[in-house]
């Protein structure tokens, strides 16, 4: 099919000639962050893990074949990090002459934790290179999420991003590549560090990979020519460089302006006016404990029921200890002040979604009268409120278009909700016995899950990857194609030091 064919607006992936086979690997939600707040992806061991069994299994396919190692979004967070409470500075706030400082010192401490000699990168470029040692083609496509569109904006970033990161010089990134971004996004194809792609569209492999923030209502932005209703319209966005989603967003306020602020502040607050007052060994613990929920507050979603948690939590540990009254009012104090300075951050009502417009208003009035149980029932109205983001049917998203089904695909990957699931459907044209699976790839993280009848807790490490092998055609034999999704769950009691 030609260009002039194509549905409007979307670009396929170059189809390089000489190579019989291609592979596609595609993981997603990663979020490396500075730790400033926490830490939000899976260990080093796991990373080593999943590297060495990738490289050996992608060892078998040597001949004839070529490897998309696509990095789904949201491979780095720039919003999680204690770097913007700490100067008052906000991802929204671009103006400002430190937004760039900032972005670029998370960067830096991220290079530094997660690419120098451990962490996702390293393992990475580990894998890529001895890959490369065995005369493989390895191409690493990293589309953009909503918690790494800073990047997109920050030209030195991007370049870090590229560069240290993903191991790649600016010769590395091929004229093909940067044609094929510069046709997507609408930018410049002379661009020394392109733009990150907003999707992956491959007929050989029948794959749409996107990383799903477009159909989130929090993580869009309206501009003058689309608003979140109209759906997928790359033809729009293309005009306007998809600024819809590299613009700031209200998830971005509830990221940094409320959780991230929330989580710097109320540790910052218990080790300079509660543990200098401790004198027990008992109220230590309690403490720590503390502490330690909130350097896990990320591993709840929606990321609002990770404030409810901690507030439950230190009530508890007052009412059934009786003396962490100062650990309890401290908390409570920060999560007060942290959503009262939300609350009137004018680009938190200015973003709003519909349903917040209606919800925020409630929330400023009655979080004014101080309530404990109120506060609680609060975040909860927050949590709510976060989880309803309005449903886009399987029907309306691309690859199930009927005019993108005639290219060939069958299978949208996307991330974003860190909920895997897979889902199969059947269209009725083309008449031919044909099945369609949505797949979502989930988060690779820690997470901590029950015990049997409720007695404890334990931690685990989750991911899943999502392998598609494709042929050199999309109008070759059925069984050419065909993919499979591996879950990677791990247990240890590193994960339970505490």
């Amino acid at each position: 099919m030609v260009d002039t064919e194509l549905p409007p607006g979307l670009v396929l992936w170059p189809n390089e000639a000489g190579l019989d086979r291609r592979i596609a690997v595609l993981i997603s939600d990663i979020h490396c962050t500075d730790g400033s707040v926490g830490k939000q992806t899976v260990d080093e061991t796991d990373w080593e893990k999943f590297f060495r069994e990738l490289g050996e299994m992608l060892d078998d396919h040597i001949t004839d074949r070529e490897v998309l190692l696509i990095l789904n979004g949201d491979v780095v967070d720039l919003l999680r990090s204690g770097k913007w409470a700490e100067a008052n500075v906000y991802p929204w706030q671009r103006d400002d002459p430190r937004f760039t400082e900032i972005i670029m010192s998370i960067m830096r401490d991220i290079v530094k934790t997660h690419a120098r000699s451990s962490g996702f990168f390293f393992s990475l470029q580990k894998m890529v290179s001895y890959l490369k040692d065995k005369s493989l083609r390895v191409t690493l496509v990293p589309t953009v999420g909503n918690h790494d569109k800073e990047l997109q904006v920050v030209p030195e970033a991007r370049e870090m991003y590229y560069r240290d990161c993903l191991g790649l010089s600016a010769d590395d990134l091929g004229t093909s590549y940067r044609k094929w971004v510069a046709a997507q996004m609408g930018s410049d194809p002379a661009a020394a560090w392109p733009l990150l792609p907003f999707y992956v569209a491959d007929p050989r492999l029948r794959l749409f990979a996107t990383h799903g923030q477009w159909r989130d209502s929090t993580n869009s932005s309206a501009t003058r020519l689309w608003k979140f209703c109209k759906g997928w319209q790359p033809q729009i966005w293309q005009k306007e460089q998809y600024r819809a989603f590299s613009d700031p967003c209200f998830g971005d306020t509830i990221a940094s302006g409320l959780l991230s602020h929330f989580i710097w502040n109320a540790t910052n607050a218990i080790k300079q006016e509660v543990i200098p007052l401790a004198d027990e060994k008992a109220q230590y613990e309690k403490i720590n404990h503390i502490l330690n929920v909130l350097n896990e507050m990320d591993l709840y979603r929606p990321s609002a029921q990770a404030v409810v948690c901690l507030l439950e939590e230190v009530t508890t540990i007052d009412q059934r200890e009786g003396n962490a009254r100062l650990l309890r009012q401290t908390v409570i104090n920060q999560y007060r002040n942290s959503l009262q300075s939300w609350l009137a951050c004018p680009e938190t009502s200015r973003t709003a979604p519909v349903l917040f417009v209606f919800v925020l208003p409630v929330i400023s009035f009655l979080s004014r009268l101080k309530l404990d149980w109120l506060d609680i029932f609060l975040m909860r109205l927050m949590a709510w409120a976060s989880d309803i983001k309005g449903a886009t049917p399987f029907a309306k998203l691309p690859a199930f278009l009927k005019h993108y089904r005639k290219l060939g695909f069958r299978v949208q990957a996307e991330g974003h909700t860190h909920v895997t699931m897979d889902v199969d459907l059947r269209y009725s044209p083309p008449r031919e016995r044909r099945n369609y699976t949505y797949v979502n790839l989930g988060a690779w993280r820690n997470r901590i899950v029950l015990k049997y009848e409720n007695k404890g807790y334990r931690r685990l490490s989750a991911g899943r990857a999502m392998i598609v092998h494709g042929s050199a055609s999309s109008g070759t034999a059925e069984d050419a194609y065909w993919f499979t999704l591996r879950d990677f769950i791990g247990r240890g009691d590193k994960l339970d030091r505490w």
